[in-house]
């Protein structure tokens, strides 16, 4: 299974919290409790994703090409003129974070690792909001979560995310 050792050292390299690399390892290796797991270990009936309701939500659809989400990376991107780098409709997360990191210049690479996962790190916290809380925030407003925290893994040290982020906030 080599394939899903794909990325694995930039996972584990990346300037963020622990916990958000252990979730994103979970990620890349398909172990999220989705709505599609869910109802695989019959635990659920439905498997429409919560945020577009369009697709069914695995973690591929949940945080690389669900609609929801590539709205916030075009508005992350747009502010930093890298727009063209968005995950597309159909992307798989791990192909489309290690191929777009390779068009990233040498300087932001780390400070793009840290923005994949600090956005699907807020992207499935909205979408547990969605599903355990009934609350629902638009792209915008997870758009403003993802800058606050930013700002917040910046003060608490993770510096490399700050070179990308000053283009992007």
């Amino acid at each position: 299974m080599a394939g899903s050792l794909v990325g694995a050292k930039h996972v584990w390299r990346a300037a963020v919290p622990p916990k958000v690399k252990f979730f994103f390892w979970l990620a890349l290796h398909g172990r999220l409790w989705t709505a599609e797991r869910r109802k695989r270990h019959g635990l659920q009936q439905e498997v429409i994703c919560i945020l577009c309701h369009q697709q069914d939500e695995t973690t591929d659809h949940l945080l690389a090409s669900c609609t929801f989400t590539r709205e916030i990376w075009h508005r992350l991107l747009a502010r930093a003129g890298m727009q063209h780098l968005g995950p597309g409709h159909g992307s798989c997360l791990s192909v489309w974070w290690q191929q777009t990191r390779l068009a990233v210049p040498e300087i932001l690479k780390r400070g793009f690792d840290s923005l994949v996962l600090l956005v699907c790190w807020v992207v499935w916290k909205e979408r547990n909001r969605r599903t355990f809380d009934n609350d629902a925030s638009s792209p915008a407003q997870v758009f403003a979560i993802i800058c606050e925290e930013a700002g917040s893994w910046i003060a608490a040290g993770y510096q490399s995310l700050a070179a990308l982020f000053a283009a992007v906030s």
